[in-house]
Parts: structure tokens; sequence; C-alpha cells
């Protein structure tokens, strides 16, 4: 007997199932009239006159395959086909065909029309692994068999001569044919007008958008989530699963076999971050479609607004930064028939911004800047190209910790000139888990690279982040604890990873602590500050970095808290602008500000110290003007309180704001 596989999350809820044979019961009083009529119209008109064998198309049967030589024709009645399904192993053989026919009659004697018609409709084989009517309705349509319309009925009828050639999913023409068949039999025995039939097939083609393109035909029909699986919470992650269980068993094994995978994902977590990314999509989408009724928008640009909204995407990926034990996995706006690519895993996109912490990682590590250095924002050019910040302004002097939260590009580009690209394709390698040769193709030897050229995963991307809160170890991204049986025997077990150090714990721990800065006024999502003043609703400590590329056709976000890196994206599969102002400030931050605060996570007290393990730091506070200590407490008014490298904190008293008992130093 074949027993599903159940796939469960990190707490031991049930979270998706793998198996070969779907079957929901529906009593016959249920279900249509009209999809009756196109059962008996088109498979046996006279179902409701016969007792169960209809001799003269035996006969017809017979003739054709002693002409041909071999077993082919069937005429079978409704009643012969629900035998065969019930009492015959389906073998195209004379006796199987005699068999057959005892059953019938057994069948015929035993039960009414109507409980024959409801067996049949609850058994019969509809395609993709569906059986009876009600499965079959759900899966290609999204409703209930009782709910069906009379194009949609005839559809499904249309199937049952070969599943496989006419599913809607995998050969929509001759879906339609069939349809159309269908349609025009019950015509003929005038169980619907022509009429009705016009009506009903135009009904069809536009609520399902049937369209031919070059590719062939193309609708919405099956585009739901619940191909593969009965119970599927977490589509692409499941997905995923597949891909890794399909290398190590047969088909057969994962579909029948019962077994029980235990997975990494955390369910409560993964629910609420589908829903935060689809409706930040949902929100994009409306943009694009309020542009579309803008004034002044020709064609052309109406077909570009149009399409952006058709393939405007997300992906929100968190993975345990102590680990890589990934936590939620949502790789595109939804998984249906026409988006099962996980763009978490397999979408490789310029990161902007989110490359510049390892930038400064390198500068700090290097001792060329601490989080106090003064540095210039200002103009940089590189031949005829001009690098210029988000705002297009020049902000002057400024100290680091206010460069890398205010996300000033002129500055990077700065200190990726006086640092080696060389060294940070080999950091850019040891974080991702990449081959240094395949960095080097990624990371080339230009001062865009600053600006985050280069493109990564959105996993590799969570990697890298992970590798920075986590003491400066390594973490390699994993979805799987163990594998059991039937039987629950362990069939398979997560590897131990070998863990590598891959960046200066202390350099790291400055990075982290200048991108909690991210929050504070001024930083590129300022507007957290408000709701971190609230330590019920926030009581732990938060990183992050904004990141947009050339012509807003990314918006990205990295959260980090003391226990996960969370990696957001938002954008289109062809790279349409989001809009002007559409940052990953402003799209992505709320997001996983959303993500953090909501009742899924424990809302406990936590500090990004616990991570580290510290060897040369020093505590100093500095004025955010100048850089320099300030002379007491109240005498800068804006000071800030970082970590440096011992030996590097600042080793003067400020300038701008000095009075008259100045200490010495």
């Amino acid at each position: 007997m074949a027993i599903p596989s159940r796939v469960y999350d990190r707490k031991g809820k049930l979270i998706g199932e793998f198996y070969s044979e779907r079957r929901t019961l529906i009593p016959v009083e249920k279900i249509p009239s009209y999809l009756i009529s196109a059962l008996v119209s088109s498979e046996d008109r006279k179902f409701y006159e016969h007792e169960g064998v209809r001799y003269s198309s035996i006969a017809r049967a017979v003739i054709k395959n002693l002409l041909s030589l071999r077993y082919s024709q069937g005429g079978s009645t409704i009643t012969q086909q629900l035998a065969k399904v019930l009492f015959t192993n389906q073998e195209k053989t004379i006796g199987r065909k005699l068999f057959e026919l005892f059953c019938t009659n057994e069948i015929e004697s035993r039960f009414t029309k109507k409980e024959i018609l409801e067996m049949y409709l609850n058994l019969i084989y509809m395609g993709h692994g569906n059986y009876g009517v009600e499965t079959a309705a759900n899966y290609f349509f999204d409703k209930s068999a009782e709910n069906l319309t009379l194009a949609e009925s005839a559809m499904l009828i249309g199937l049952l001569p070969n599943p496989t050639l006419y599913s809607p999913i995998t050969g929509l023409e001759y879906s339609l044919i069939r349809q159309k068949k269908v349609i025009d039999a019950m015509t003929e025995v005038n169980a619907i007008t022509a009429e009705q039939a016009t009506a009903a097939l135009k009904m069809f083609q536009i609520q399902w958008q049937i369209s031919k393109k070059e590719s062939g035909y193309l609708s919405l029909i099956g585009n739901f989530p619940d191909h593969i699986y009965r119970i599927n919470l977490a589509p692409y992650f499941l997905d995923e699963i597949k891909q890794f269980l399909l290398n190590q068993y047969t088909q057969d094994v994962i579909s029948k076999g019962g077994l029980k995978i235990y997975t990494t994902l955390d369910v409560d977590k993964q629910l609420v971050a589908q829903k935060k990314i689809k409706d930040a999509i949902n929100k994009q989408k409306e943009y694009y479609r309020q542009m579309l009724q803008s004034a002044g928008i020709n064609e052309k640009k109406s077909i570009r607004i149009s399409e952006a909204i058709e393939r405007t995407n997300g992906v929100f990926v968190s993975i345990d930064s102590k680990d890589g034990a990934v936590l939620t996995m949502i790789g595109g706006s939804e998984f249906s028939s026409r988006n099962q690519f996980n763009r978490s895993t397999k979408a490789y996109r310029q990161i902007g911004s989110l490359i510049k912490p390892f930038i400064y990682y390198m500068a700090i590590k290097e001792k060329k800047i601490t989080a106090a250095t003064i540095l210039e924002d200002s103009q940089v050019k590189e031949g005829t190209f001009d690098y210029q910040n988000y705002d297009g302004k020049y902000d002057g002097p400024m100290t680091a910790y206010d460069a890398l939260r205010r996300s000033r590009n002129t500055i990077a580009v700065k200190l990726l000139q006086s640092l080696s690209i060389d060294d940070l394709q080999q950091i850019l390698a040891r974080i991702t888990g990449n081959e240094l040769a395949a960095i080097k193709e990624r990371v080339p030897h230009e001062l865009g690279v600053a600006l985050g050229t280069p493109q990564f995963s959105p996993m590799e991307v969570a990697q890298a982040y992970a590798s920075l809160s986590n003491n400066g170890t390594s973490v390699k991204p994993y979805l799987l604890y163990k594998i059991e049986d039937a039987d629950g025997r362990v069939i398979w077990q997560k590897p131990e990873e070998r863990k590598e150090k891959v960046l200066n714990s202390d350099a790291a721990f400055i990075v982290v602590n200048i991108l909690k800065g991210v929050f504070q006024e001024g930083g590129t999502a300022g507007w957290v500050s408000k709701l971190q003043s609230d330590q019920n609703l926030i009581p732990f400590d938060i990183a992050g970095k904004t990141g947009t590329t050339s012509s807003f056709r990314d918006a990205w976000f990295a959260g980090i808290t003391p226990d996960e890196v969370s990696i957001v994206w938002l954008g289109t599969d062809y790279n349409f602008s989001l809009g002007e102002h559409h940052t990953g400030g402003a799209l992505g931050a709320p997001v996983w500000i959303d993500y953090i605060t909501s009742n899924a996570r424990e809302k406990t007290e936590s500090h990004f110290e616990k991570n580290f393990t510290l060897n040369n730091i020093t505590t100093e506070s500095f004025c955010a003007e100048s850089g320099g200590v300030p002379i007491n407490n109240t005498s800068c008014p804006h000071q800030n309180k970082m970590a440096f490298l011992t030996g590097t904190e600042p080793s003067f008293f400020c300038p701008l704001h000095k009075t008259s008992s100045e200490p010495s130093r």
C-alpha cells in the first residue's frame, strides 16, 4: 500500500506531504447536473437504457481488433469502466475483458444508475495523480466540483480517454479540442443549446486567460501551489527538499515509501514571511497599475509596465546565523505552474550597497579607518564616469560610522581605492562558500564593485551576513536534519560541517555594531528608531543594511538579529525599474521589521556580544561631527559610543565643542 512521505518543520509540525494519489470523495448530489450530462453525452449516451453492456459496441470493437490483429479497441460503457477500475488490473487481454463483463453485470444488478455514477466520478483517474472529479476540480480549477462551470466540467470529462495527453497543464491545445468535442456532444443530445455552448466556451476563455503564444497555448488552469503536495505550507522550500530527495531515492520511495523528513524550517516564521513579502509585492504591482493609468504612457511602455505587473517577484530567506539552518524560504511571488523558479537560491542579481559592509570590514581590519574616522563625501570620477550618491548630493566630511549607515557611495568607492580587490575577492569567496575562480569572474577589478555591481543569490548574501554576525565563522545553509523510513529507522542524517574562521572576529563585531545605526535617525532605515523605543516590540539587538541597484531595478535588505539573518529582495524578472525612491529602505526594510515584530518569534532580550569571542576591543564615545572624544557627557550635541580595535580609538578631544575647562589627553 502506498504511504505518503511526510515533511516536518524544526518543531515537528507537519508542513507537507509527497504522495502518488490524491482522492477526495463527493456525494453525487453535489455534482453539477451538466458535469453528469457531459459524461453521459460523450462517454455513454445509452447509459440510462442499457444494463451495463452495449453489445453492439463490443461487436464493433471485436471486428476492429480482428482486422488490426491486436487488441486495442474498447467500446466500454461507464459501468464497464467502473468494473475495470474496481476489479481488474486493466491489462488488455480477452480473459480480463470477460471478467470485466461479469463484474459489470454484478454492479448493474446491485447498484442504481445514480450510485454507479457516484462511484465512477469518485474513482476514475484524471491525471497528475488525481482521482475523482472533486480532487481534479481543486487541482485544475482551485474549486470544489459542485462549483464547476459548464465549460470546466466539459474539460474535466474530456480528460477521461487519456488524462496525460489531454491534460490542460501539459497539453492545453489538445485539452481545448477535447473540451469542444464534449460540448458538441452535449449539444447533439440537447443537454444544452448551441447558444449556451458558445457562451460557456467564450466565458471560459476569458476567465482562464487562454492565449496562444509562439511557445504554445497558455492559461491560468492549474496555476496553483498544490501540484505536488496535499499539504504544502512552504512551496519553494518543499520543492528544494523534493529535488534533494530525487538525488537520493526513487520517485516511488518518495511518494509511496512513508518517509518522515525532518527539516530546519520554522513554519510559524515562514507563514509570517510569506504574508509580508506578498503584501510588498502586491503594493509594488499596484504602483505599476497606477502608472498604466497615467497620462502620456505610450503603447510600448504600456506593454512593458503590464509585463512588470505580471513578473514582479520577491524573496525572503532567513537562516540561523550560528549554523546555517534555513528558517524561512520564499523564492517568488507565488509557487505555480508558471512560477516555480526559486529566486532565493537560483537568481543572481546585483546586490547594490549590501557589499559595502565587507569593504568597511577590510578597511577596519587593516586599520585604515575606525568608526570615528572622518571621511570626505565628495565627487569621485574614473575617466568620464562619475560615481554619485543615491540623492545626487555630496555631504562633505563625516565619520565612517555615518558613511556606512547612510550608505554614501562616494566614500565606499574611495575606500575600495585604498584596498585590494584581490583581497575582497578572497573574502567574498570564503563567506559565500564559492570557489575563488568563480568569484573572480563575478567581481572584476573595477571601482564599481564598491556600489554592488557583482551578482549573488539571496541565499549567498544570507550566508555572507551570517559569517559577519557569527564571530566571523563560516556557515553553510542546509534544509534537512534527518530522514526516517516508514519503520522509524534513520536512513539519512545531516553530516557534520567543518566550520572555518573566515573573518576577523573583532573587525566583524565593529561592522555589525555600525550597522545597528542603520535604524537610528539619519540611517537609511531611520524610521525604525521610533519602534525600537518599545522594548516589548524589539527587545533584542537589530542591525541591517539597505541596498538599491542602478535605476531602482533591485531593492535589497539584509536584516540581522543575534540569532538569524534575513535577506529580502524585490524586483522584476527582467530588470524593469521599481520606480524612483523605491529603495531597499522603502520596500525591503518594512517587510523585515514586520517579520521580526510579529508574534511568530520569541520576544526575549538578546545582544550581538553573545555571538562573538572578542580579543582586542575597546569601547569609546566620539563626537558625530569631529570624530574626537567628547570633553564630557554633554559637550557634544551628538555622540556615538562604538567599539574600536584596541589602540585605534580616538586619541584627541573634540575640537568643535570645547569648554573652558578642557582636560589634558
